[in-house]
């Protein structure tokens, strides 16, 4: 699923279209996006008129500002196999594609999923924001304030795993799987730790790590191991510089030893155990 250096990597590749001109026509597929109740109503015709603006991103969502009797906003969420793609009214549409804005320019914004497990909706900016899945959202890891103390009155007093409890989105937002792991290699913490177990000093440290990682994944275009794509087509860069991500038996970048896989809460991983070691006392410095 695209994380948070992939979504972004979408919103620069939005602003960089520069769409200005009013939409001018809308059209969606028959098929079903997401299943669940924040998607239960796209409300996308409340889009037809307006102007685009400011495009925004809270966590792994797009939140694109639109201006027309009343500010509006668009929520785009790629899901597992989502791209976004800007191209002109008379290409021909692709296989799996379900959103074909259009403006009055003769561009037009096309959203396709093959899986099919992405999601739209659009409505007053106001309510967009304040309700979920937005409105539930936690902080967001680069913006200023954001550190270990933060993520320890958020994570602090879980029993799951450390790498669990990092990919909860009310807790910090936009952070995904992969940044995850490699942010727990950066940091020297065990994986599999509870999150309650960790010391200050180990969140201060978890907290640079992350902001590290993902501030990599968006200089190198995000991550592609499969599907991803900006909005010109182009893969990501990011998976060329993962240091423990899908490399379980390969040597350690930093030690040499052969990285240990995992799996918990269906999610794969894996880490070294020589950097990142069990503790042996109750908390992790």
């Amino acid at each position: 699923m695209p994380e948070l250096p992939e979504v972004e990597s979408v919103r620069r590749g939005l602003i960089s279209a520069q769409l200005s001109a009013p939409v001018s026509s809308l059209w969606r597929s028959e098929f079903r996006l997401r299943i669940g109740k924040h998607w239960a109503t796209e409300n996308l015709e409340c889009l037809q008129g307006a102007v685009p603006g400011e495009v925004g991103r809270r966590g792994k969502y797009i939140v694109w500002t639109f201006h027309g009797q009343s500010e509006l906003g668009l929520v785009i969420h790629l899901g597992m196999s989502g791209r976004c793609g800007v191209t002109t009214v008379e290409q021909p549409r692709v296989l799996h594609t379900h959103l074909a804005l259009s403006f009055a320019d003769g561009r037009e914004l096309r959203l396709v999923d093959p899986r099919r497990f992405g999601g739209l909706r659009a409505g007053p900016l106001a309510e967009i924001l304040a309700s979920p899945p937005i409105g539930d959202l936690g902080p967001e890891p680069l913006d200023a304030g954001f550190s270990g103390e933060v993520l320890q009155a958020r994570l602090g007093s879980s029993a799951r795993p450390i790498r669990d409890a990092l990919l909860d989105q009310e807790a910090v937002a936009g952070l995904g799987n992969i940044y995850a792991v490699e942010a727990l290699f950066l940091a020297g913490v065990y994986p599999l730790l509870e999150a309650r177990r960790l010391h200050r000093s180990a969140w201060d440290r978890l907290a640079v790590a992350v902001i590290s990682v993902l501030r990599q994944g968006i200089e190198n275009g995000g991550t592609t191991l499969k599907d991803f794509r900006n909005v010109v087509g182009e893969v990501g860069r990011n998976q060329d510089d993962l240091k423990v991500y899908g490399r379980a038996g390969q040597p350690c970048p930093r030690c040499g030893t052969p990285l240990v896989g995992f799996v918990s809460g269906g999610r794969s991983g894996a880490y070294c155990p020589r950097d990142q070691p069990r503790p042996r006392t109750r908390l992790l410095r």
